[in-house]
């Protein structure tokens, strides 16, 4: 396995413009509502949210198909590859459309008890209404995602982006402002072009797996036996990967439900903020999903002794990209935060925040890189209980800080606290080596 700089790079663009775009799709979302309303911002913002506590049940998963592919790809082994990848693929689709139904049942329920300003409420519900069905075309672009990352061909993925994030942006125009002939349905449109924006790519990923050779060598659901001796495998690894990434971003949903008992306008501001900070946090994630591929493939190979001197290449490689994005950031915020409103006030009173949330990631970037090689080793129980651990130390201080302020800057601290918890425990067991001895 080639672990030089230009090859961390080839592996991880496509990867980086296919995770850009699911960023865009929410910045796009976020960016034309802002310019609607405050109630559809902050709307967006918790029913995105409680969107992406779903998203990521299916994202846990793909980590851990991603990780097995990479290690039977590192083992040389197309058979097993290809299997893993089958029965990946069965079990998101099956698992996204149960998600669906109970969703639509328990969700409007669910928000009416823990928003509380109605017009918020009915917003959020409004989007979700139709944001809910994307769930079935995310789940299966993960699992091709997480195929082809494992493969380390990831070149493809860059065109199904560029289109996904083209037809998002018209659908989303058109649709939220009436453009074009189409009608004006406001924060419900902006749902609606997301979600046609994925079925796009997930038919474009059917169709070019389908006309390549490893299409030709896809398992049809006819040995059950098979499917069940192969998702046992890829659950023992991925169920702690989704438990951890549900809590994760449930912790996200809560820290909004306690900004928005603040008041609209610091919901809004929390919304540019998480918005803004989607781009530094995909490059983090685009290179330490890459530096986890690479580690499972390394592993495959036999080549223990080169993960750790790996990961600290992706750091590097992370920062040179990062720093210029944190750059203009501090010296040049209204240039981000013009995108998302108009209103001076609003943008003047979201700037400290704004580098709150940058300095913050100066942390992230080695944390998430040695956090995702814990997974690329396939000591995801290790994952979860770092996770967790940090997760928890995180809301008990948002919760108590909540008390005494109601500044979103001051509050945004919390992300501090979490990636310097995330990287100390993360460095800390990379560093013992215990990871050697999983089997996986």
């Amino acid at each position: 396995m080639d672990t030089s700089y230009k090859n961390i790079w080839h592996i991880t663009y496509p990867v980086l413009i296919s995770m850009l775009v699911e960023q865009l799709i929410g910045i796009t979302d976020t960016a034309f509502l802002g310019h609607v309303g405050e109630v559809e911002l902050g709307a967006s913002a918790l029913a995105g949210i409680c969107y992406l506590i779903l998203y990521v049940i299916g994202s846990g998963f793909g980590m851990g198909l991603q990780v097995l592919v990479a290690r039977l790809n590192g083992e040389k082994d197309d058979k097993g590859v290809t299997g893993i990848f089958s029965t990946g693929l069965y079990f998101l689709s099956a698992l996204a459309l149960v998600i669906i139904i109970i969703s639509q049942l328990l969700i409007p329920p669910v928000l009416h008890l823990i928003i509380s300003a109605e017009d918020i409420y009915k917003a959020a519900c409004g989007y979700l209404s139709w944001r809910i069905f994307g769930l079935l075309f995310s789940y299966v672009i993960i699992a091709f995602r997480s195929y082809y990352v494992g493969i380390t061909k990831t070149r493809f993925l860059t065109l199904c982006s560029v289109v996904m994030v083209i037809v998002n942006i018209l659908l989303d125009y058109s649709l939220i402002f009436g453009r074009f002939g189409m009608p004006r349905m406001g924060i419900e449109g902006a749902a609606i072009g997301s979600t046609i924006a994925e079925m796009v790519a997930m038919i474009m990923f059917f169709v070019y797996y389908y006309h390549t050779k490893h299409g030709k060598r896809f398992y049809q659901f006819s040995d059950i036996n098979l499917m069940l001796k192969n998702l046992n495998r890829i659950l023992q690894i991925s169920i702690w990967t989704m438990l951890q990434s549900f809590i994760s971003l449930s912790s996200w949903f809560i820290f909004f439900l306690v900004i928005e008992h603040k008041g609209e306008e610091q919901l809004a501001i929390a919304n540019i903020i998480r918005s803004i900070s989607n781009i530094p946090f995909m490059l983090i994630q685009a290179f330490a999903i890459t530096g986890s591929s690479l580690v499972s493939n390394l592993i495959g190979e036999g080549h223990d002794e080169n993960v750790l001197y790996l990961c600290r290449k992706v750091i590097w490689i992370g920062y040179v990209f990062c720093i210029p994005v944190f750059f203009v950031g501090f010296l040049w915020p209204d240039l981000y935060l013009m995108i998302y409103t108009d209103n001076q006030q609003l943008i003047n009173d979201s700037v400290s925040a704004l580098y709150v949330m940058q300095s913050a990631y100066v942390l992230t970037v080695p944390a998430f890189v040695y956090y995702c090689a814990i997974s690329g080793t396939g000591n995801t129980q290790i994952t979860l209980m770092v996770g967790t651990s940090s997760i928890v130390i995180y809301m008990v201080y948002v919760i108590i800080l909540a008390q005494f302020t109601s500044s979103v800057s001051v509050l945004w601290t919390a992300e501090i606290l979490y990636s310097l918890l995330i990287f100390s425990i993360s460095y800390w067991y990379m560093k013992s080596e215990r990871w050697m001895y999983k089997q996986i």
